[in-house]
């Protein structure tokens, strides 16, 4: 009997690993309330190109040849295009692929001020 209950708690604990290391953390997102009446309004949004990539492109060589219109750091830079392009966070620029480049913020509303 302890056999099959231990059987039974490993199997359990395997598949909350499967499901951890596939999806992502367990989802802790869903107890996190936002109100995306308010952050939607007061989020900045930046205006972006749309470019098509060739052999050998790299994130730094595209910021390179498309330089940003207003002074922003690489990490600040480096979100926005993730944010822009999520499907890159886990894969390689692929040549001809069309992805948006990030070049200035723009608040979408002044938020009231």
């Amino acid at each position: 009997m302890r056999a099959l209950i231990l059987t039974a708690i490993i199997i359990v604990i395997a598949f909350v690993v499967k499901v951890d290391l596939t999806e992502g953390s367990i989802p802790l997102t869903a107890l996190q309330t936002k109100n995306t009446a308010t952050t939607s309004l007061c989020e900045k949004e930046p205006h972006y190109i749309t470019v098509q990539t060739i052999e050998g492109d790299t994130i730094h060589s595209l910021f390179a040849l498309h330089p940003a219109k207003v002074p922003m750091t690489f990490p600040e830079r480096l979100q926005l295009f993730y944010q822009l392009n999520p499907h890159l966070q886990l894969q390689e620029i692929s040549p001809g692929e069309h992805i948006k480049l990030p070049l200035s913020f723009e608040l979408a509303n002044n938020c009231g001020k």
